[in-house]
């Protein structure tokens, strides 16, 4: 019997039996799972995207809310108005893609008044609301005087405007004099957002978008200005400095009400009236007929 090694140069001997083909390696199904995850978690949030940063303390902004319609209403009471009887003069600007509303008074003069005035003074030209509330006591947030009162205090925010003698004062400064001065000489003083100081843009922490308000100066002229779509505080600050603003402070914005009358006496109104949902410390810019 031959052994194993005796194999000749031209003989083939196949040794140790029949040898299996190979078999096709398992298909692995995590890349799959993978794969469907991945897809899921984006169309989760395509549905529901994070929520953007809210703006602290403020009792009526909300985040992303569409521009609110304008509605015009005719007053009777101001449809003959005379050349010298106060109305609001509204233009439509547009600047970097940012359209907005400069309301411009007329043969008027601001006050401040707490709680919502009264929609049938027909001396009323424009009125939009001020100070920030409290989110947890509703109650003014910064230093408020009205008519010569103190009613609030704190500095949280160090933009004001002062309103002395009828003169109109807006700047940023936190120890600013003309707050003493407004409750010695029975005047007005409120805080906001600083958002323009001597044509300078001031940048503010909230990062979401909502209809934007703000009073400021113009070529010395006080005019009050809204965001005809929902912005940030960096864009619309920069349209504020591009449209010629020198000093301007915040209003509050989103869907905050008030109204103003044009010069053919339509009342113009701007945000949402719930007045079941208005703190009773609500403030209000008011410009009244001279």
């Amino acid at each position: 019997m031959k052994e194993h090694k005796d194999i000749r140069e031209d003989e083939i001997r196949v040794i140790g039996g029949d040898c299996p083909a190979p078999s096709k390696p398992p298909r692995r199904k995590w890349p799959i799972a993978v794969l469907c995850a991945v897809v899921g978690v984006c169309v989760l949030l395509l549905l529901f995207p994070t929520p953007q940063d809210s703006e602290p303390q403020s009792y009526f902004e909300e985040e992303d809310i569409p521009s609110v319609v304008v509605k015009s209403q005719q007053t009777d009471s101001l449809s003959d108005k005379s050349e010298d009887k106060g109305y609001i003069e509204i233009l439509e600007e547009t600047v970097n893609d940012v359209p907005m509303f400069v309301y411009v008074p007329h043969h008027a003069c601001m006050t401040l008044e707490l709680g919502m005035p009264d929609k049938e003074d027909s001396t009323i030209v424009f009125v939009a609301q001020a100070a920030d509330i409290r989110r947890d006591n509703k109650k003014i947030l910064g230093d408020f005087v009205l008519k010569g009162e103190k009613l609030s205090y704190g500095k949280a925010k160090a933009g004001f405007c002062a309103v002395i003698d009828d003169v109109i004062t807006i700047g940023v400064d936190e120890d600013t004099p003309l707050l003493q001065k407004a409750i010695d000489r029975g005047g007005y003083f409120f805080r906001q957002y600083p958002l323009v100081q001597n044509g300078q843009l001031i940048e503010n922490n909230p990062k979401n978008k909502a209809i934007r308000r703000a009073i400021g100066i113009r070529q010395g002229q006080v005019v009050m200005i809204e965001s005809r779509s929902t912005e940030s505080f960096h864009d619309f600050t920069q349209a504020l400095v591009d449209i010629g603003i020198s000093q301007a402070i915040y209003l509050v914005g989103s869907t905050a009400y008030g109204w103003c009358i044009d010069p053919s006496g339509n009342r113009v109104e701007f945000g949402v009236e719930n007045p079941r949902n208005t703190p009773p410390n609500t403030s209000y810019i008011v410009w009244r007929s001279k």
